[in-house]
């Protein structure tokens, strides 16, 4: 990229990156899809893809059953589900170095639920896309 882009967070404040890749590839349930993606140093997101990005892939968003539909524009139909009733209670490593550096007490914990009557297959552990 031949500039830098200023961008601002809904916190207020600004990131600047020269970094973009074009035509990414990525897939969902086996299907590519491809967006421009442009670095940020932000850690607790892999990938945010904007409204004229799910606009273009003609996306609807279902945010009560945490779903995506997709209606590609060659006909093709698909859906991104995420994570059901699944809250992780955890705050990132950044977040929580602010916290202590203004004077918060931290604790580490390592909790483990006795109830749990099985062990998690596969399926059952959250993935966060």
């Amino acid at each position: 990229m031949s500039y830098i882009l200023d961008v601002s967070t809904p916190t207020g404040t600004s990131m600047y990156t020269d970094s973009i890749y074009r035509s990414c590839e990525m897939s969902m349930v086996g299907i590519p899809l491809y967006a421009d993606l442009i670095v940020l140093p932000i850690s607790d997101f892999d990938v945010i893809l904007g409204m004229d990005w799910l606009s273009a892939h003609r996306a609807r968003v279902d945010c009560y059953n945490k779903t995506v539909d997709f209606c590609l524009p060659d006909g093709t139909t698909f859906q991104f589900k995420g994570d059901k009733g699944f809250s992780t209670p955890i705050i990132s490593f950044i977040r929580s170095s602010r916290y202590l550096e203004k004077g918060c007490e931290g604790y580490l914990a390592y909790v483990v639920d006795q109830r749990k009557e099985k062990d998690l297959s596969l399926e059952e552990i959250p993935v966060v896309c």
